[in-house]
């Protein structure tokens, strides 16, 4: 992007201090409800969302756009990489690595099919006996607190309160909010919601990985090749 004449700054890499499977296992320990609710304290909604991944999300300026993903086939009188600068460095980290199709080299980017198969895991997850009878255990404890809701992520999406600080803009949550969120908690804490979508969440990747051995193990291979491929890069 530079040797176009674009100074794109590169976005925040440092690790992400916010628990990795907090959001996965619907564990809200971290986020001292009692005081700041479900967004937790300033800024750590951005860092929950970068725990699942491990990489925040950054923005790339509008003027920059179609050298980044190669939109334009030239910039400046200078050839564009085919599907931009992106593209370019997506290639440099993958070398000749093969995708999780087999294909080789890697196409860009096709290392996300991990995440794919992550959310099919999610999916079935959430569907298992116990995870639905932890979250009727949970709704139970909560009516008996005075609160009415079918399951945790019913309470977190309340729309007296969802999305807040999600624009940037973080605010304070109302008592209501923090009135839920502590019972929410407890409750949570009580039937061993966590520990529930735990043991269906390891069930369910395991099956993933068992009929999707020759996927997973060459996007193994891709990430580590990535990675080693970035520490040279950056060195």
């Amino acid at each position: 992007m530079t040797g176009f004449g674009l100074n794109f700054k590169p976005h925040d890499t440092q690790p992400v201090a916010y628990p990795k499977n907090a959001s996965y296992l619907g564990w809200l320990g971290a986020k001292k409800v009692a005081e700041y609710g479900y967004s937790g304290p300033p800024g750590q909604l951005e860092e929950a969302a970068a725990a699942v991944s491990g990489i925040r999300g950054y923005v790339i300026p509008r003027e920059q756009d179609a050298v980044h993903v190669g939109t334009v086939r030239t910039y400046g009188g200078r050839a564009v990489p085919s599907e931009g600068c992106d593209g370019w460095a997506q290639r440099e980290l993958n070398g000749n690595a093969p995708g999780p199709d087999g294909r080789v080299p890697a196409r860009p980017h096709i290392y996300k099919n991990l995440y794919v198969l992550m959310d099919d895991a999610a999916v079935a997850a959430y569907a298992q006996p116990q995870v639905l009878a932890a979250g009727s255990a949970w709704s139970e404890c909560m009516r008996a607190s005075g609160f009415t809701y079918p399951d945790p992520p019913a309470a977190e999406s309340d729309g007296r309160w969802a999305g807040r600080g999600q624009d940037g803009a973080w605010r304070p949550p109302g008592k209501d909010e923090i009135a839920v969120a502590v019972a929410d908690e407890a409750c949570r804490l009580k039937v061993g919601y966590s520990g529930a979508r735990k043991r269906a969440y390891a069930s369910a990747q395991e099956k993933i990985i068992a009929a999707n051995h020759p996927t997973v193990d060459r996007l193994s291979n891709l990430l580590r090749t990535r990675y080693t491929n970035a520490v040279r890069i950056l060195s």
